[in-house]
């Protein structure tokens, strides 16, 4: 797929995944993630220090309420 250059496209191409990156989808990932971490950590996986880290990216693509918007 091509870059899309005008605004016309970025609207679609933006349409397109709100279609697919809905706010229920996004809240689950969380949910997944964040239990996901949690294992990689207890296995050894993932450095215990690298957590500061990970989990505010983590909350910052995925925790979100029912429309969508960043919790508080």
């Amino acid at each position: 797929m091509t870059e899309p250059t005008t605004r016309a496209q970025l609207r679609a191409a933006r349409a397109r995944s709100e279609r697919v990156l809905t706010p229920a989808l996004r809240r689950w990932a969380y949910g997944v993630a964040a239990a996901t971490l949690g294992v990689a950590v207890f296995a050894g996986w993932i450095p215990a220090t690298a957590t500061p880290v990970i989990v505010p990216l983590l909350m910052a693509l995925f925790y979100v309420d029912k429309t969508g918007e960043p919790r508080p």
